[in-house]
This record gives structure tokens, sequence and C-alpha cells, in this order.
């Protein structure tokens, strides 16, 4: 079952994913997606710490061969910092929030065999999301305060680029 809005429990030092136990634990994610997904509330990725098993080990499922299984993963370089509108999570339900994410990642999968990845889009997003789990960090914790005062476009922008609003967040 999905750990929801618990964010001890969410807080896991995760150890590293043995190669014999990933075949079952990618399964068990699977399953609980799946189980999820059937109960209302689809998903895209799922942290081992959602499930209460503090392991280095995600999936992400964005369906056909947009599939990955993130085992030990690091993040080696990220490019072009965006802010992303509307990122949800299985363990905060009803919560969107904006965040600051890249739009390409290149990471590594470290096993026996480890072997390196360029995502961009919506999967460098999921990873991203996916790996912060594995690292307790959660969508709060990176989620952009939304500021009530009135923003002119000539001000800095409020993701922190420095840049213009009117150039960057503010582009219609």
């Amino acid at each position: 079952m999905i750990i929801v809005n618990n964010e001890e429990a969410l807080r896991v030092k995760c150890e590293d994913v043995l190669p014999n136990e990933v075949g079952p634990l990618v399964e068990q994610l699977e399953k609980e997606l799946e189980y999820s997904s059937r109960m209302g509330r689809p998903g895209i990725g799922l942290a081992a710490p959602q499930i209460g098993i503090a392991k280095n080990i995600a999936i992400v499922r964005l369906g056909g061969e947009y599939n990955l299984n993130l085992v030990n993963c690091k993040i080696k370089d990220q490019y072009d910092k965006i802010m992303f509108r509307g990122e949800g999570c299985l363990s905060f339900p009803g919560r969107i929030e904006d965040t600051m994410r890249y739009q390409e990642i290149h990471a590594v999968n470290n096993l026996v065999y480890p072997y390196s990845f360029v995502a961009g889009g919506m999967m460098a997003i999921v990873c991203q999301h996916e790996l912060d789990h594995l690292n307790s960090v959660l969508l709060p914790d990176i989620a952009i305060q939304r500021v009530k005062k009135k923003v002119g476009p000539n001000d800095p922008c409020l993701c922190g680029s420095k840049i213009k609003f009117k150039k960057c967040c503010g582009v219609k």
C-alpha cells in the first residue's frame, strides 16, 4: 500500500539494491502502481520508500517503450532548468505544485554493469521526482511558494532565474 501524507515514514535512508533484489522489487512496485490506478489514483512513477521499502529503486511507467527502472541511480548532469507546473505525487493525493525541474538529465543506473542514459521532457521530470523520493526529498519540500504580491513584467522572476519575469515564467 502506498504511504499517504506521512512525511516521517517517507523520509527514510535508502540502501542500495542488490542484483537479486531487482526483479522482485520492480514487480512489487508495478503491482502497487497498478493497484493505485485501479483505485482511481493513477500514477506514472513509484519509488520504494513510498511503499515502505528503504531501497534505492523506483520505476517510471509512461507507457510503451517509455518505461525505466531506476536502480541505485544518480543524476550526473542536468540541463535547462524550468518551472514545471502541476506536479503531483501519489503520496500527497490532491496536492498539485509548481516546481523547478530540469528538462534534460544524464543519469547513471549503478548495479553490476552500470549504464548511463539521457532522459528529456516528461521522462526527465518523473525521474527527478522519483529520485527525490530516494533521497528523502518530498513534493512539499520543493514546491515553489506562491507569492501573493503582484509581479510586474520587469521584476525578477519568482523562480529565481534572475531573468525578468516577462522573459521567463511570464512568457505566454
